[in-house]
Parts: C-alpha cells; structure tokens; sequence
C-alpha cells in the first residue's frame, strides 16, 4: 500500500450504513429481515444467521468495519476480507468535501462496501457452524442488491445528513449528503418482456380477423371485436380439473379433503386464474385500456372469460372417464359430462354432422343476434368476436376441409370417421364432425415461462401514494391466502414504492447500481404457484391425447378422433393453411353483414346470423368454397398427400405432442425447484429459531 500521509494524521470514519441497517432491522420482524436479506448474501447461508445478525444490530453489539484513506486506487471504495478493511479512495472524499452533490456516489460505494463485508461475516457464521457453504453470488450482485434494498425499503434520507467525517493534517472536517433533485425522472422498473414469435406459414384467430378489414372495421374495431374471440380462448384455462370447488358447488366436504390429501385436487382458484388472464389482457389489449372507461369496458372478468365449454370451440364434449366427478360439482358454469353413448354424439341424418355440433351453432346465434342488438359498442364487438370464434374453429376443428378435398375429387383424404352406408342414419357418407379434448389450443400459452407474462407494462411510477396499479391488484390476488411472508413482503415493498418521491438518493443509486426494485421471490413464488398447475394439467392433457394416437377412427366406430388428430391450429398439419383461407373467407363475409348492419346500409350483404349459419353446413351441402380449395389443392400437391396417410399423420403429431411435452416437462421443473427454493426460506419451522425469547450467545463470533 502506498499513501502519501500517514494514517495517525489522515484517517476516514463512517457509520452511515450501520446505522441505517440498524434502524431498518429494528423497524421489521425476523421473518422479513430474512427475507429481504438472505436471497442477497445466499439463499442458502442457514437461517440462524440472520436471526443472529438482526439482533446484533438492534443490540447495537455488531462492531462497524475500519475504513483506512488510500491514494492509489482507483475506484471510490474496496474491501478486504482478510482484513476486514474497507479503502476509501482519497480523490472521491475530495470531491465530495468539495462539492456534497457528488457524496451521493460516495455513499453508495461505502454501504456496497459494507455489504461485502457482512457477506464476509455471514460465511464465517456458515464455517463455524458447520453447515455447507454454497457458491455465493457475485460481488457486484451483492452489493447493488444489498445497496438497492436498504435505499428502497428504509426512510428517506434527508439533506444534511452525515456520511462520515474525515481528518487530513489535524483538520477534521464533516462529509454531509446533498440531495439531487429527480422532478420528473420515471423509476425503471422490473425487466419486462414477452417473446416475440411467428411465422409465415403459421396463423391464429387475430390474424384470420385481418379479413374483416375488407369489410370495413378499422383497427382498433378489429381489435375490440378480437377481445372476444381471445376471451374464448383463455376461457380453456379454467378448466374443471385445475380449479378449486367452489364453496357453494355442492361437493362433498369429505371428498375434496381426501382428494387434497392424495394430492390429486387443483388448488388455484378460478378468482386467481382469471386475474392472470385479465394481466395477458392488459398486455394483448393495452391501446384499448387507456382510460378508465376503456379499463372498465376490456377488464377481464369470471362472468367475461366463463370457464370452457366444448360448445364454445365446437369440440366433441365427450369423456372417456367413467370415474370422472361430475364437472358442475366444482362450478355450477361447467358443462354436465357426456359420455360415448349419448345421442349427442348419434348424427343428425338431414344434416349429416354430429348432434353436438347443433348447440355451438347455436351458441354462435345467439352471440351475433346480441352483437347486432348492441350495435358497434365495445360490448357488441366483443360479443362479434365470439360468435366468430366459433365460426373460425368450425374449420379448423372439424373434418370440413377434409370433406371439402374428397368432394372434389381428392377421394383417399383421410375423413377421420367411418364411413355410414344407411341414408337413413345420413344423408351423406360421412359426416362432419370434431375431436375430443379440445384444450391442446391454450397448452403453448401455459408452457411460455409465466413470469415473462406477469413482468412488465407496469405503470406504478405514474401512481400516487397509496394507489395500486393492476399489477399490483393482480399480484395480491394471487398471493392471497398463500405464505404470509410473501404476501407481507410485497406489502412492504409497495409502503416503500409509496414513499419513494422522498427518496431521491434511492433513484440515484439506481442509476449507479441497475438492480431491481420488486420483491422478485414474491412475484415467482405467485406466479409459479399458478403455473405448476397449469403445466400438469398441461403435460396429463397431452399424455391423454397421445394415447389415443393408435387408434383410426377412419375404420374402427368405437375409436372417437381426438383434438390433436383433427385440429388445423397449428403450422405444423398439412390443412392449417388452407384451413386458415376458408376461415377468412367465412369472416370477411359475415363481418360484412354485421358491419353494413351496424352502419346501417342496408341489407345487401345479408343478415349477419343467417350469413354464418351458411358456413356451418356439410360441404357436400354448399360450394362457397369450391375455387378456394381447388387452387389451394393444385398449389400444395405434397400436403394433400399427407392428408392420406395416417402413419404421416400420425407421426406430425407424435412429433408436435413429444416437443410440447418436452417443453411443459423441462418448464414444470424449473418452476417446482423455484418453488422448493422458496418455500425453504420461508419453511415456516424455521421461525421457532427466531421467535426464542432469548437465544443466549451464538456459536461463533463476529
């Protein structure tokens, strides 16, 4: 070391971070000390540490570190473990004596100081407790956590304040803090993002909308007509096998406490469920949400999203499990089961298409008759958007475009049904139908990471104290009922995020330090909660589906097609492009009806209902879609091969089904290691350790 002054003359001294730690420990209980503390030294330094070192600070027992002036290096402050030591950089008290706006960097260097030095004291707890030390985090992790978290959650500190005193040549002069002034300046907040995918070759229901353009919807009118089409599809999370029973659904008592038990009951209630919904909504749907009339009108409510029902995606509603508890047993809004031989699933022989089929179509009625009473109001749009949802899934869920293929002449494309000789039973040969299992559609959407859905679009900057933005409504919805800590723990963080427009030292720090502000273990601890669920049921839903693969319902009456056999969703089966043209022509021509309606020019485009129930017929029944289907086949001679094979079929789908299985599999690991990790620094059994009324001396000094 080489210093120019010898240290009897020259010396540094500060207490600031001691005491500020100080006051915070003795401001909160252990648990949240832990808490906020333990995730930035090491999640896995043992408990008793930090009950020890909380005490010590508000005994006042925890000696302060030794700061010693150093002329040569050439950051603001290091720290030596060896030592203990802390160096404070000659040039940086210069500045800040001579100018106390620029102590603000100074002080922020000296608690990041600090900091290593109570990791340091930490790890010498683990050593002489016996205990494994892990890997610990970085040290710029470390001290910018360490640094952000006393800031943030700790008062203001106020102009004036004293950060240390210095002495040079006998002269002893006082370092004090001058507050910037931040007028204006938003608050970053949490890493946001969503990934952004898509392809070429690959379309959805917003996309098929895009027809309606033609008809003359601007775009924000395409937008709020898609709100509720996309409601139908996030309806299919509220699914009866991962919500909770509701109080007044007439379960048994005794049942859900044995299911609950076995481990077998779904435990996140259809509340939580459709708040995470209503946060995809804000994001999906932010332009139209604002104002708070806008808010109002696109908020995702129970009664909005409903709950799935097969009719609402025209899917077979047939179950295969006998065992199976009724489904209105968990919520009156369920469907009642259906099983193989119920006369939904015989054929309506004028019609030659499956009895189920009737009620979404009439589903899909009286949808547009409620949009065309309502007019171009967002209610009316979003009432639109789901009778065309089931207009649109009509081609994409159904044998339609299969049927449409033979009639024209394609006679080996694969009719996923078996052939009927009597006309009695159908007036054509085979009839339209849909494949069982319909929620595949939403299982991509449960297996993106959820936190990448839950971060970000935040507007809790712009709040005013004691406001909570939706966010936050959200979040605290979904750890309602779950670990107290938790829940107290973002309680704690938004008093602070109240309190931060006096803190203008904390948004300086931020700017030297880029950590993060939230209480990350609160928020993937409530969102994973929500996404273990959904990535089991996920991962069964699909384990289902590929039993099924085997089977060819083209020859066997007894084998029904499934959802994965049929569905046009997706890029990946031969039909999802032609699939995809038919919708949007079905669209653009209702969506002109509706349109001349509401605009009131006449009826030249016909009434949207009867418009719509023109698409949904056998295609041996009409010719709409002759020309489309003929170009399309003689443009795609490979993909109407692939119609014709099963085995080919088959082995897309195994394909799809292995991959997405794979994915839900390697997220739902994560996301239960993630829950592990935090539930062990939350165990509850911990606390007897902190709750002793006296601990007597610990194991080990300091």
């Amino acid at each position: 070391m080489m210093n120019d002054q010898p240290t009897d003359i020259t010396s540094f001294a500060s207490t600031f971070t001691l005491d500020r730690l100080a006051d915070f420990a003795s401001d909160i209980d252990v648990q949240l000390f832990s808490h906020l503390f333990r995730p930035i030294f090491g999640s896995r330094l043992p408990l008793a540490l930090f009950v020890h070192l909380q005490r010590e600070l508000i005994a006042k027992t925890l000696s302060n570190p030794r700061c010693q002036v150093n002329y040569d290096i050439n950051v603001p402050c290091t720290y030596d473990s060896e030592t203990g030591l802390i160096e404070v950089q000659h040039e940086a008290i210069a500045q800040a004596i001579e100018d106390p706006a620029k102590g603000a960097g100074l002080m922020v260097a000296l608690m990041g100081a600090f900091a290593l030095h109570i990791h340091h004291l930490l790890l010498q707890g683990c050593k002489a407790l016996g205990a494994p030390c892990a890997i610990p985090p970085g040290s710029e992790t470390i001290t910018a956590g360490f640094v952000q978290t006393l800031l943030f959650y700790n008062k203001p500190i106020a102009s004036g304040s004293t950060l240390a005193t210095f002495t040079e040549r006998g002269l002893e002069q006082t370092l004090t803090l001058s507050v910037p002034e931040f007028s204006s300046r938003r608050v970053k907040r949490f890493a946001a993002g969503r990934g952004d995918g898509g392809s070429d070759t690959s379309f959805g229901h917003e996309s098929i909308e895009d027809a309606l353009e033609v008809a003359g919807f601007d775009e924000a009118q395409r937008k709020a007509i898609y709100f509720g089409n996309w409601l139908r599809d996030y309806s299919q999370l509220i699914d009866p096998k991962i919500v909770q029973p509701q109080d007044n659904a007439g379960t048994d008592t005794a049942k859900i406490i044995e299911a609950i038990t076995s481990g077998n009951l779904p435990r996140v209630s259809r509340e939580k469920l459709t708040a995470v919904v209503d946060l995809f909504g804000l994001k999906e749907f932010h332009t139209l949400q604002q104002t708070p009339e806008g808010r109002d009108a696109y908020r995702v409510t129970p009664e909005l999203l409903g709950v799935y029902r097969a009719h609402e995606h025209i899917d077979n509603p047939t179950s295969l499990d006998r065992e199976a508890d009724d489904p209105r047993s968990i919520d009156p809004a369920f469907s009642a089961l259906v099983f193989p031989e119920s006369t939904l699933n015989k054929v309506l022989p004028r019609r030659s298409m499956k009895r189920y089929i009737r009620r979404p179509i009439a589903y899909m009625v009286k949808q547009l008759n409620a949009a065309k009473q309502e007019g171009m109001t967002a209610k009316g749009m979003r009432l639109f958007g789901e009778a065309l949802h089931v207009l649109e899934d009509y081609f994409a869920h159904s044998n339609f475009v299969e049927l449409s293929l033979r009639k024209l002449g394609y006679g080996d494309v694969l009719t996923w049904t078996p052939r009927i000789d009597s006309r009695e039973e159908s007036r054509h040969e085979w009839p339209v139908i849909t494949g069982m299992f319909g929620t595949l559609d939403i299982v991509g959407s449960v297996s993106d990471p959820m936190a990448n859905l839950l971060y970000g679009n935040d507007d809790s900057p712009n709040l005013e104290p004691g406001e909570r933005s939706d966010f936050d409504k959200v979040m605290l919805i979904l750890l309602k009922d779950e670990d107290r800590l938790l829940l107290e723990a973002y309680e704690l963080y938004l008093k602070a995020r109240d309190a931060i427009r006096g803190n203008p030292l904390y948004q300086l720090s931020q700017q030297l330090t880029g950590a993060i502000e939230a209480p990350s273990k609160a928020i993937e601890y409530a969102s994973n909660l929500i996404r273990k669920p959904l990535l089991k049921w996920a991962g069964d839903h699909i384990a289902t589906l590929q039993t099924h693969l085997d089977g060819d319902p083209n020859n066997d009456a007894e084998v029904m097609a499934t959802h994965s056999q049929l569905a046009k969703d997706h890029g990946t089966h031969p039909f999802h492009g032609l699939a995809v043209r038919l919708a949007a022509l079905a669209v653009k021509d209702v969506g002109q009806a509706m349109f001349n309606h509401w605009m009131a020019l006449g009826e030249a485009a016909g009434d949207p209902r009867v418009v719509a129930e023109r698409f949904m017929v056998h295609p041996n029944d009409t010719d709409w879609f002759t020309d489309a289907v003929d170009a399309w086949a003689r443009a795609n001679p490979e993909k109407v091969e692939q119609g014709k094979s099963i085995e080919t079929l088959r082995q897309l789908q195994r394909l799809e089904l292995d991959d997405a299985l794979k994915e839900i599999e390697g997220a739902l690991k994560k996301t239960m290691e993630n829950i592990q990790e935090i539930e062990e620094l939350t165990n509850t059994s911990y606390w007897e350790i902190a709750n002793l009324p006296d601990a007597g001396p610990a194991p080990w000094s300091w």
